[in-house]
């Protein structure tokens, strides 16, 4: 096919002819790259000034260039012509350009004087709106039960019915507040038989289930994390925990180390009259011992298992879970009167407690998680806060 375009140059003249204004252009284009008069009394404002050859323009020149931009192109698409490329071949010759842009100017005003500082305040006040969305999130419970992320994949799930209506990997519990001390004697005795949340006004109470529904039998841990506390709550905290109806119960050793027991084993001159919830220990030799027999009755000491570390509380292992195969648990909490370290010092304190389970292999890096930024404001929040005055 024949190639009837005008050659650039005859182009150009042929602009030149019709518009009778290219001769005009050309002279504000060779004049651009050159100071006057004008430039001292008009030069361009901002950071991004417009050049040429490596000059800056004047505020006029600018205008007059962009004008004569305009009316080329005008010019152009009468005769048919919309390539890019031609135009800006053509604009170059007539003196109609400027010098591109480059981003470090733009970096450059950014990081001067208070420009500076307005973009660290838009970044700080950006994390700040985040990290108040986090934390209306992260407030929908105070007590949490979690499942890892592989146990997730293998298909388990956790709910507040045993009939598993509403299905998810993730429980919340609201808290338990200005909860009085008691004794482990006023827990109710059928504590383990409501579902859900059933808090009372002497303790925290919390029963759930967790089922595998997978393809795959599968063994999975679960551990009970003291993640906050203040005034050394901890110290008179205590956890009772069922496990498909066995109860164990746990509480923080003492100072020198030694196992806590009401009352003390270096006591014998009184005891529990019929050890509340005897009969559902899942080791009722281990937590209850018999002090004496009186008149027919039987008083004993019951012994809490201690704390595992300073952050786990309590833990268990349940291995070979089949597929549909489900686990019923029970969480109660409670600020034990009768141990010596429930004293007035720990009034407007509070203890913050969650639940995890991950599979039986999984490796968790405790230490590192723990002493990551989001996982301590993730614990001063995301969990149950007890006896706050």
């Amino acid at each position: 096919m024949e190639d009837n375009r005008i050659p650039t140059e005859d182009l150009i003249n042929e602009v030149d002819k019709e518009t009778n204004s290219a001769e005009s252009l050309q002279q504000k284009g060779k004049g651009a790259g050159k100071k006057s008069n004008v430039s001292k009394k008009s030069k361009q404002k901002g950071p991004f000034k417009k050049t040429r050859g490596g000059e800056p323009l004047t505020k006029e020149e600018v205008v007059e260039i962009k004008d004569g931009r305009k009316k080329l192109r005008r010019e152009l698409r009468k005769k048919g012509i919309k390539s890019k490329k031609e135009f800006e071949l053509i604009a170059s010759s007539l003196g109609l350009y400027f010098d591109k842009s480059k981003w470090f100017p733009l970096l450059m005003w950014f990081l001067h004087g208070r420009w500076l500082w307005a973009l660290l305040g838009a970044l700080a006040a950006l994390m700040a709106v985040l990290f108040a969305l986090s934390l209306i999130s992260q407030m929908q419970g105070h007590f949490t039960i979690n499942m890892s992320d592989s146990l997730f994949r293998e298909g388990f799930s956790l709910s507040e019915s045993v009939g598993f209506e509403n299905p998810t990997m993730r429980l919340f519990a609201q808290a338990a507040e200005n909860v009085p001390c008691v004794s482990i004697t006023d827990i109710h005795d059928d504590v383990d038989s409501i579902d859900g949340q059933h808090n009372e006004a002497t303790y925290f109470a919390y029963t759930f289930y967790i089922r595998n529904e997978g393809e795959s039998t599968v063994s999975y841990n679960w551990t009970c994390h003291l993640n906050s506390e203040s005034h050394d709550m901890s110290d008179a905290v205590w956890l009772m925990i069922f496990e498909d109806g066995k109860m164990k119960f746990y509480a923080k050793q003492r100072e020198d180390g030694t196992q806590e027991a009401l009352p003390s084993f270096e006591d014998n001159s009184r005891g529990y009259l019929n050890c509340p919830m005897y009969d559902r220990a899942a080791a009722p030799e281990e937590q209850f011992q018999l002090i004496t027999s009186k008149d027919g009755n039987d008083f004993y000491r019951i012994i809490p298992y201690n704390f595992l570390s300073s952050t786990a509380v309590a833990g268990g292992t349940i291995t070979g879970v089949e597929p549909m195969e489900s686990h019923k648990y029970t969480v109660v909490i409670w600020l034990e009167g009768d141990d010596p370290d429930c004293v007035d010092d720990l009034i407007g304190g509070h203890a913050g407690m969650d639940m995890n389970f991950t599979l039986l292999d999984e490796k968790i890096d405790e230490d590192e998680e723990n002493s990551s930024f989001s996982a301590k404001w993730n614990a001063f929040w995301d969990n149950l806060i007890f006896w706050e005055d």
